[in-house]
């Protein structure tokens, strides 16, 4: 996982999300320029021996990388060096529209990728329709993002709609609706939700006291070397319902990019390029 890190020494990310641990006991990425980010990512790719320590790069978890001026552009960026590095997918992650100009872009990062045999996986996150605190201004629509998602694909992109993370507060009509709404994309991704144990991620996303008939555990992330311990909201209703709505329209599902990952290069393997 590469990042651009924080905005500012005052804030983490353009966007606000009430749900997301970046702001609260996470905190792991510092700010480098975009050279030095492609360059470690080359140095680090090979052990000694030459064997790849890792075969894709995801492009970021702790903020997002493609947020209006000046995220976007160094963003771009960022995907054009990761693009020159052979043997690595390229995963990126955004709630943000791109401009005209960068979609542009993006198909050339996507040509200058698949040249090499890789895949650039675009994914768009959609966490709720009809609860709109979850993912407040200056965060576009979701109608708009959905739409980006199928320009992702049209420009040659792997497109993986993400509806994460899974929050108590969104109903299942609102994943229904948006799986409907994004039926040709190529991978649908959920996730739990990780809240503070102070309890402000929960007030943001509840705006007012925890609900205390919805479980959690307590565990550190998987997916992450951060010391913290977390609450950690399963859905695993919401996962169910969201994993049949998915079959009965033939998406792919999975709560991991990995095995995401995985069976696109399967499905792919016999691509000319």
């Amino acid at each position: 996982m590469v990042s651009l890190g924080p905005l500012s020494p005052q804030k983490y990310c353009a966007y606000s999300c009430p749900f997301c641990y970046v702001d609260t006991d996470y905190n792991s990425f510092g700010s480098l320029p975009v050279p030095e980010i492609v360059d470690w990512v080359k140095d680090q790719q090979y052990d000694e021996e030459g064997k790849s320590r890792f075969d894709v790069v995801y492009v970021s978890g702790d903020t997002d990388s493609f947020a209006p001026w000046p995220r976007q552009e160094q963003g771009m960026q960022l995907l054009e060096g990761l693009a020159a590095v052979d043997d690595i997918d390229i995963l990126f992650t955004t709630r943000a529209i791109l401009t005209s100009a960068n979609l542009a872009r993006l198909e050339q990062v996507v040509q200058a990728t698949e040249e090499k045999g890789r895949f650039v996986f675009g994914c768009v996150s959609v966490a709720q329709l009809s609860v709109p605190h979850i993912e407040p201004r200056p965060i576009a629509p979701p109608e708009q993002r959905m739409a980006q998602l199928r320009r992702f694909k049209e420009l040659g992109a792997v497109s993986v709609l993400a509806l994460r993370p899974f929050l108590p507060v969104v109903p299942h009509d609102d994943y229904a609706r948006i799986l409907n709404q994004s039926s040709d994309v190529d991978i649908v991704l959920g996730e739990v939700w990780y809240a503070d144990q102070a309890g402000t991620l929960e007030q943001g996303v509840f705006k007012g006291d925890t609900p205390k008939s919805i479980p959690f555990t307590v565990e550190p992330m998987p997916f992450d070397g951060n010391p913290a311990l977390w609450k950690v909201y399963e859905a695993k209703e919401t996962e169910a319902f969201v994993r049949e709505r998915c079959e009965e329209l033939g998406l792919p599902f999975f709560m991991r990019s990995r095995p995401a990952i995985e069976l696109i290069r399967q499905q792919r393997a016999d691509k000319p390029y």
